[in-house]
This record gives C-alpha cells, sequence and structure tokens, in this order.
C-alpha cells in the first residue's frame, strides 16, 4: 500500500506519512485501525526503523495516528473536539510533557484556528480602509517603498543596455535554482566585509524577500520548529508562516531589540526559529543594541534556535553600523540573513537573496525548483550589473543623504508641534518611524480623523499580528517632500491635540473590538 520514489528529492518519510494519511482520507484505513508494527512496515517498504518512526511522529502530532504502548499505532479522527484536544494537553502536562501550544502541526486546533480567524479578520479589516488614505489631494505618510522618481535618469534603461552588452544569449536559458554564480559571489563579497565568512555556496538568489521567507516557511514545516516572529513588524512574514500552517508566537520590540524576558519563555522548549528585523527596524528604524545582540545570540545557541535576520533595510543606515550580522557571532548553520534591492534600489525589479549555510541552501533549493525553478536570468544580469557597475553604491549613497534630510525634517517637526504624552522612535536610518498616542486612545480612529483632515498614515494594528500596538501609528516619508512633510505633521498634530482632548473611551472606536 505505501510506495516510495527514492529519485524524488522528497525526504523518505515525508513520502511515508503522506501515504498513510492519503489512506486516511480516502477512507482506505478508518478509525480504530491498527498500523503494521514498525519493524514490519520497514522490512515492507525497504526503509529503516527511524524512518518509520519519524513519519509516524508527524501522524501523530497532527491527530492522525494514536500510540498504546504494548498494543501499537491507530488510526484516530482527526478532527477531534475541542474538549478531547484539551484534555490530551492536560494529560501531557501531568505526565512532565507539556507540549508548547504553539509547535507546528499539519492543521490547527479548533483554538488556534480561531484565534488564527481572528487574526486574519482583523488585518483585513485594517487593510480594506486603506484605500481611503491614499485619495487624491491627502498627504500620504504611507508608503514603504522607494519612489522610483529617486532613480538617476535612465538608471533602467542604462543597466539593461550593459546587461545586454553581449547580445543577452546567455539569458536564453534558465540558471540553476541557486542562482547566477557571478551574482552570489558578488553578494557574498559584500556580505564578507564585516568580517562574516560567505562564500557564494552559502547564497540563494530568491524573487525578493517575500519568496525567501515562503521558502523558509515550507522548509520549518518539514523540521517542526517553533515560529516566533518579533513585533511589531511587516504582517506578511508571519502570514507567511501561517499560510504554511504554522502557529505563529510573538514577542514584542523595544527600541532595543525583542524583548528578552518575553523570548526567555520559551527557553525551556529548543529548535525555535526567531524572525526579526535587526537594522533600520520596519517600523521603528531602530537598530538593535550591542548587549540585545549578545543576549540574542546567546539564547539562539542555548536553546539551539534558528534566526532569521532580515536585512532588507541595512544599507538604508544614516551611518555605518558598528554591529556586524549575526551571522558572524552565531553562524551560517543557526541564521539565515534575507534582504534584497526593493529598499535600496527599486521594488519592481523582485530580486532578493538568502544568506545561510552551504547545506541549507541546497535543501531550499530544491523547494525553489519546485515552486519556480529560478529566478529569471535576466533579471539576475540586471541585478549583477547595479552591483559591479558603481551603481548601487552611488544611488544608496544618494538615498541615506536624502532620506537622512527628510528624517530631520520629520523629527523636528514632531518636535514642534506634537502634543505633550505622544512619543517616537529615533530611527537609524531609512524613511520610517513609529509614533505612540497615549494609552487607550486607537490609531484607527485617529486615522478616520487624520483623512479628514488631509493627511494619512499607517495604523500600528498592521504590524502585529496580535494587536498590541492599536496606540501606535508608522510614518513613513518616503514619498513625500520636505514641505509635504512639515505640512502633513502640522495636520496630524492638530488632528491628534483635537483627539486627545476627550477621554480615550469617548472618542468611539476606541479598541479594534469597537471597530466595524
Amino acid at each position: 500500500m505505501y510506495t516510495i520514489d527514492r529519485d524524488l528529492d522528497q525526504p523518505l518519510y515525508i513520502q511515508i506519512r503522506n501515504s498513510i494519511e492519503q489512506a486516511i482520507l480516502r477512507g482506505e484505513l478508518k478509525t480504530g485501525d491498527r498500523l503494521p508494527p514498525v519493524t514490519v512496515l520497514a522490512k515492507d517498504i525497504g526503509v529503516t526503523q527511524a524512518t518509520i518512526r519519524r513519519a509516524l511522529k508527524d501522524l501523530g502530532a497532527a491527530g492522525y495516528t494514536t500510540c498504546h504502548v504494548g498494543r501499537g499505532t491507530f488510526i484516530r479522527d482527526p478532527e477531534q473536539d475541542t474538549e478531547k484536544a484539551d484534555e490530551d494537553d492536560r494529560a501531557g502536562q501531568d505526565r512532565g510533557t507539556e507540549r508548547l501550544a504553539g509547535s507546528p502541526r499539519h492543521g490547527f486546533r479548533p483554538r488556534e484556528r480561531a484565534a488564527r480567524m481572528l487574526r486574519t479578520g482583523i488585518s483585513k479589516a485594517l487593510s480594506d480602509i486603506m484605500p481611503m488614505a491614499h485619495r487624491e489631494g491627502i498627504i500620504a505618510l504611507t508608503r514603504g517603498v522607494p519612489d522610483g522618481n529617486h532613480l538617476p535618469p535612465k538608471f533602467v534603461e542604462e543597466v539593461c543596455s550593459m546587461a545586454l552588452a553581449d547580445g543577452g544569449i546567455q539569458y536564453a536559458a534558465a540558471t540553476d535554482p541557486e542562482g547566477d554564480y557571478e551574482l552570489r559571489k558578488e553578494i557574498a563579497r559584500r556580505a564578507s566585509q564585516d568580517g562574516s565568512v560567505v562564500t557564494p555556496e552559502m547564497v540563494l538568489i530568491t524573487n525578493g524577500v517575500s519568496q525567501s521567507i515562503t521558502l523558509i516557511a515550507q522548509a520549518t514545516t518539514e523540521e517542526r520548529n517553533h515560529v516566533i516572529c518579533e513585533t511589531p513588524c511587516f504582517q506578511g512574514l508571519p502570514n507567511s508562516f501561517t499560510a504554511m500552517g504554522h502557529w505563529v508566537d510573538s514577542v514584542q520590540r523595544d527600541e532595543q531589540g525583542p524583548v528578552m524576558s518575553q523570548l526567555e519563555r520559551f527557553s525551556r522548549y529548543s529548535s525555535h526559529l526567531l524572525y526579526l528585523c535587526p537594522y533600520v527596524h520596519n517600523p521603528m528604524g531602530t537598530d538593535l543594541s550591542a548587549d540585545r545582540y549578545m543576549q540574542l545570540v546567546d539564547w539562539a545557541k542555548r536553546t539551539n534556535s534558528i534566526i532569521v535576520a532580515d536585512e532588507i533595510f541595512r544599507e538604508l543606515r544614516f551611518e555605518k553600523s558598528r554591529l556586524p550580522s549575526l551571522l558572524k557571532d552565531l553562524g551560517a548553520e543557526q541564521t539565515i540573513v534575507v534582504s534584497s534591492l526593493s529598499k535600496s534600489v527599486m521594488p519592481g525589479l523582485r530580486l532578493g537573496w538568502l544568506i545561510t549555510s552551504a547545506r541549507r541552501v541546497q535543501e531550499l533549493a530544491q523547494l525553489k525548483r519546485l515552486m519556480d525553478h529560478s529566478t529569471p536570468a535576466i533579471t539576475q544580469g540586471m541585478a549583477l550589473q547595479i552591483l559591479i557597475s558603481g551603481k548601487f553604491d552611488e544611488h544608496v549613497l544618494q538615498m541615506r543623504q536624502l532620506y537622512s534630510r527628510r528624517m530631520e525634517v520629520l523629527l523636528q517637526s514632531l518636535k514642534r508641534l506634537m502634543p505633550q504624552g505622544v512619543r517616537w522612535s529615533q530611527p537609524a536610518g531609512g524613511f520610517s518611524i513609529l509614533l505612540e498616542l497615549p494609552k487607550g486612545y486607537s490609531s484607527v480612529a485617529l486615522l478616520l480623523s487624520a483623512i479628514e483632515k488631509g493627511v494619512s498614515f499607517l495604523p500600528a494594528p498592521l504590524f502585529d499580528i496580535d494587536q498590541r500596538y492599536v496606540n501606535c501609528l508608522r510614518i513613513s516619508t518616503a514619498w513625500v517632500d520636505e514641505n509635504e512633510i512639515k505640512e502633513g505633521i502640522e495636520l496630524l498634530a492638530d488632528t491628534i491635540e483635537q483627539f486627545i482632548q476627550a477621554p480615550f473611551s469617548e472618542t468611539g472606536l476606541s479598541g479594534l473590538g469597537g471597530f466595524q
């Protein structure tokens, strides 16, 4: 009944697990049926007993089977009700085998499904109102990508001409899933400048950071890592893991980095995967502090965890960073660095990469082969020319200077105009800050008032799957000039001053629960 194909890239235990799962779903195996012993299955299929046990472990975690010592493994109903699931959890805790509530499994338990629906429902409701923030005549302090009008004249045309200088026949065939070797070599060279040891074999070219995260999320499904995201963060990141069947826990970030007291709650478990944006954080704009950097390295080593470090904004730091990539001190086996040209040059290129161990690159490349085979060769050719021609460094320098001027105008305007009780982050680079209203006031309600005044922003709940930043908002200067910044902050400050005159309980829409 259970067959395997040794020529497939898919691990044998996954093939066996999927084969048994499909037999259950087709009704060939029914609730109460007993599976053959591990020794029999291993002999019949032609694999080791360890491979069978790994497959059965996954089936048990997914709720398809249950194991009784001395009796064997039996098929069970995977749709057991919440009460039975809770009883199992309590029994496990009583036996001293407490299970992490957010650990990945195939499908969510009923209470996790409910929480997931709440998370996605709030996110969708907020996203649905955002078109209002970009109506004509509104100063939109919202956009989180660079303005293409800031590219030098004929930038794209010149890059294309350089890439096609030899006729472009080299782009007729697809590259390997890992990406063009010369591009990987250049990225490795740049990543090594802070003392990290990076070789081309440690670089995988992707279609932007989004694909990098999707590949990691897919691979993590099989590795059974517990997923944690710092918050606030770009919500597309935890959503990618959720879409792959993970339950995602979150830890709050202050201006120095993830709050270690919250992260330590998970320390008694191991094999975590922690996502964070260490430098020029989105939406705060702040860096990890030196102390928090070392605490994170220590935590990851103690718990045998992997850190996914999103360095997409690192090139936009106003001054050269004093801290290296986490890759340098934590090592390639426990670090995955993701980045792209989307924030530093142009989002339309959709060219990104990840840096990790050569072993993991090969594993992720096999998943990428199944997904899209490889990033378009001509796109990689353009990216290579941007990096080696000097255009990248020249453009990034100009953008750092531009964003620095705008940020200074923004901070001075906030200091001069904002009412007492309003706080904001002090960014190290980029074009975004996080502004905090007094506790209890809703940035969602404020947005509706601000739009009427002629200015808009992004409510911070758009950056937090657990909605702990209702009183915060992100302001971005990526698409507004200095005069628009001054006018926009004047309008926003006036709106906030009127907004907080009344107690938050009387403003209406004081929390997401009241927002329809």
